[in-house]
């Protein structure tokens, strides 16, 4: 039989315990004991977590995913009236930068809306990262309480962190307190904290650049998502209300006019509502698939929307394609800085945005000038050469 410890063995057990462990506020609010340099993570995000672990070089310790964006390779087909199709094929980046991640078990189903505790306590993580906002867990808040609760009932260290989306009609601040987190959790805070600062500069450039724009110059955009679910439904696409970050980037950042005056996030709309909108700018986001400008301007399915504004002047721009994209990822300065130069070309010509985003995958992900282009192309946004955006 083994002899119990001494009082002197067990309080040295304790202090070794204490000194391999450290406590972490999460945006909780709540006082998490982690490891002091855990080796295996769990992230319940769409990319988001994993783009700020890149950064810091510690990627490789992510050994559960939570979202199948990581996992698949996406393809669509675009038809137009002419009888012509176009396939376009895009990656989330992180599974472009660490296709290793597709190996990896997910949390979560296919669908994106369930997940697997009992395969989250088989791989028994050091800690696990949820992200709420983002398309894995969504802004419910009894949802996210339930799914931290049960999480911790495996007794595992949870962190939760609050996506822009999560606080809907706030900033993007939250961001940096978001890597802030992530960093403190690997010992890297001030350079998490850093990589935001470095994210924002690009919002303080384009506020600068249009902080003149009178009310009178303001340019009206509509981030219209072409989903193909609403579209089946005899609507033209959905919307994003005044009270959303993509609201907040339009009016507080370019300085523009939401096209949309209404609330809520993913609105739909019918052809009618788009026309009473008549946008001077149409912005496409991911949803629900990639859609280009393409899709709007010559596929027939979209033919009733031809006499737009927008369309005839030939001022549709996609987003880059970001599958499963609740919430801001790393790569938003480029969605800002779109959004931008299509709003007020004049104010943004000697900037090449296509030029900007290799640089800005140089920077952020520390990789060479081949791998950024991937990374651009993996988003589909060599429309740009092509246009000269």
């Amino acid at each position: 039989m083994k002899a119990p410890l001494s009082l002197a063995a067990a309080a040295l057990t304790l202090l070794v315990s204490t000194a391999q462990a450290r406590v972490i506020v999460d945006m909780r609010g709540k006082a998490v004991t982690v490891p002091d340099n855990p080796a295996s993570v769990a992230t319940i995000d769409d990319g988001f977590i994993e783009g700020v672990m890149t950064h810091l070089g510690v990627i490789n310790r992510v050994k559960v995913i939570g979202s199948w964006s990581m996992k698949r390779d996406y393809r669509y087909t675009i038809p137009s009236r002419s009888g012509e199709s176009r396939e376009y094929r895009g990656w989330n980046t992180m599974k472009y930068l660490h296709p290793w991640l597709d190996d990896l078990p997910c949390v979560n189903s296919p669908q994106g809306n369930i997940i697997s505790y009992e395969t989250l306590a088989l791989a028994a993580p050091d800690v696990v990262l949820l992200r709420a906002g983002d398309t894995t867990v969504g802004t419910d808040k009894e949802k996210v309480q339930k799914t931290a609760d049960t999480i911790e009932a495996l007794g595992l260290p949870l962190l939760v962190l609050y996506s822009p989306t999560w606080f809907r009609s706030s900033d993007l601040s939250g961001m940096k307190t978001e890597a802030g987190i992530i960093g403190e959790l690997f010992g890297q805070k001030e350079k998490a904290e850093a990589l935001i600062d470095r994210l924002a500069e690009t919002e303080d450039l384009i506020r600068r650049r249009t902080s003149s724009v009178s009310e009178e110059e303001k340019v009206s955009v509509l981030l219209l998502g072409l989903r193909p679910d609403v579209r089946k439904k005899g609507g033209a696409g959905s919307v994003h209300g005044r009270d959303t970050p993509e609201s907040y980037i339009v009016e507080q950042i370019v300085h523009a006019r939401n096209a949309f005056q209404g609330n809520g996030t993913g609105v739909p709309m019918s052809a009618e509502q788009v026309y009473a909108c008549d946008p001077d700018v149409i912005i496409l986001p991911t949803a629900n698939g990639y859609h280009p400008p393409q899709e709007l301007c010559e596929a027939p399915y979209y033919e009733n929307l031809q006499e737009l504004r927008a369309v005839k002047n030939g001022r549709v721009y996609a987003l880059p394609w970001s599958p499963m994209n609740a919430s801001r990822r790393v790569e938003y300065p480029l969605d800002m800085l779109i959004i931008a130069k299509a709003a007020y070309p004049e104010r943004f010509a000697d900037i090449s945005v296509y030029d900007f985003a290799l640089r800005f995958y140089q920077d952020i992900y520390g990789v060479s000038e081949e791998t950024a282009r991937g990374l651009r192309s993996t988003q589909l946004l060599d429309w740009m050469a092509e246009s000269g955006f």
